[in-house]
């Protein structure tokens, strides 16, 4: 398996990029997100990367980031959705906006992806809903909401206490908001999840 690639650009569409690697040419399908983050021809590129084996074909998929990657593997992960699907919904919403997506339900921004109807986009809600809960430890992630938390511990409580918010029936999209005001005023060397709920639900019922 062919963990990443770093050598030359050589072509760039935007559907892929072929990177030389000491005279050998590696053909990547890259999403639009990719495409946007990629330096001109020429230059030094470096892609995490991830093959796709089938019976008649081997191809090889490209991204700038890991966070990129992880959902690209949590899609393809879900019955029916292939690689090219999984691609076609990175290059239609950033990460951060899918996500908020999956966890809110929004079925009708889903199901606006080319590809994408709404029988597939409800799949895609009820498959990943959990899992991108748990890609999402320590990073609450929202299109204005972004919480890094390098320790360990600090990241599971963050995560417990989303968890535990949204199984009390909070909005998703309003508790990581929360969450990110309440644990921008902690000592982060300090973090605990009883803590967070406890002061997060104190703002939510405010």
């Amino acid at each position: 398996m062919i963990h990443h690639v770093k050598g030359k650009l050589v072509e760039l569409e935007l559907t892929h990029a072929i990177v030389d690697i000491q005279g050998l040419g590696y053909f990547i399908n890259i999403p639009m997100s990719t495409y946007d983050r990629l330096p001109r021809v020429g230059a030094e590129v470096a892609l995490r990367t991830h093959m796709v084996v089938r019976e008649d074909d081997m191809s090889l998929y490209g991204f700038a980031s890991e966070e990129e990657r992880k959902m690209f593997r949590l899609l393809v992960s879900v019955s029916g959705i292939g690689a090219k699907t999984a691609t076609a919904i990175l290059s239609s919403l950033p990460v951060n906006n899918f996500c908020d997506a999956v966890l809110n339900s929004d079925i009708k921004v889903i199901s606006k992806i080319s590809g994408i109807g709404k029988k597939t986009a409800e799949r895609l809600v009820v498959e990943l809903r959990d899992k991108v809960s748990t890609m999402v430890a320590g990073k609450v992630i929202g299109a204005t909401v972004d919480i890094e938390i390098e320790d360990e511990a600090g990241s599971a409580a963050v995560n417990d206490a989303l968890l535990a918010l949204e199984t009390l029936g909070y909005r998703p999209d309003k508790i990581r908001k929360v969450i990110k005001a309440v644990v921008d005023k902690m000592d982060k060397s300090k973090i605990a999840s009883e803590d967070i709920i406890r002061q997060a639900l104190a703002e939510l019922n405010s």
